[in-house]
């Protein structure tokens, strides 16, 4: 038990001392947001123009929010936001962003976004993860089907000519998943944000003008 003690304790200084030098970390606390991960929406925001005010957004995997807050600001009070994850998020002041606890990946999905939205969505996220197990081609081929999870979701309740963005991994199953995206979208732009790990081989998909179906 005293060295399960000591190795939990190792591991969770080596997290903190992993933090400290994290500058997203520090700067998402400082600015009130409530993951690193706001940074990363921030940028792709910016650079792919993925907003505007009074847009209606979905936020697939939204917990613990960073991605709610930074989709709020951009599209204003007159906007809507729709955040959902399997676990459950703090809520926020705001009346124009709801939270629904949900299983992307079941069957009804699609169409209980679709209700829980005022209209179509302009902008579909998804920041969507599997629990990482080490054996990389399996952590791949996860991720590959909770990006078909989220176009299912994509094909209910975006709007024709609406936006996308989706992480992937980049692997075995990649290329199919990416296939799947470029199908449904006129334009479709690979990039990895600034704040992401240089651990993690995470890359975005920013996909614009949808179709409007299946691809």
């Amino acid at each position: 038990m005293k060295l399960k003690h000591l190795l939990s304790r190792k591991l969770l200084e080596n997290m903190t001392e992993k933090r400290r030098k994290d500058h997203f970390y520090f700067l998402a606390r400082r600015l009130g947001y409530r993951s690193r991960a706001a940074f990363k929406l921030k940028e792709l925001a910016d650079r792919f123009r993925i907003f505007r005010r009074g847009a209606v957004v979905v936020d697939l995997g939204a917990a613990p929010g960073g991605w709610i807050q930074v989709a709020r600001e951009h599209v204003g009070e007159d906007g809507f936001v729709l955040g959902v994850d399997l676990n459950p998020i703090k809520p926020f002041p705001w009346s124009n962003v709801k939270l629904l606890r949900l299983d992307v990946t079941s069957p009804g999905a699609p169409q209980l976004i679709l209700e829980a939205l005022p209209r179509k969505a302009d902008v579909v996220l998804s920041d969507l993860s599997p629990k990482v197990s080490g054996v990389w081609e399996l952590d791949v081929a996860r991720q590959a089907s909770l990006v078909e999870s989220a176009l299912k979701v994509i094909d209910e309740v975006l709007k024709p000519r609406g936006s996308a963005v989706l992480k992937m991994f980049q692997g075995y199953s990649f290329q199919e998943a990416f296939k799947e995206v470029k199908g449904r979208f006129e334009s479709v732009k690979l990039t990895r944000p600034r704040a992401s790990r240089s651990s993690s081989a995470e890359i975005y998909a920013v996909a614009l003008l949808f179709k409007g179906g299946e691809g």
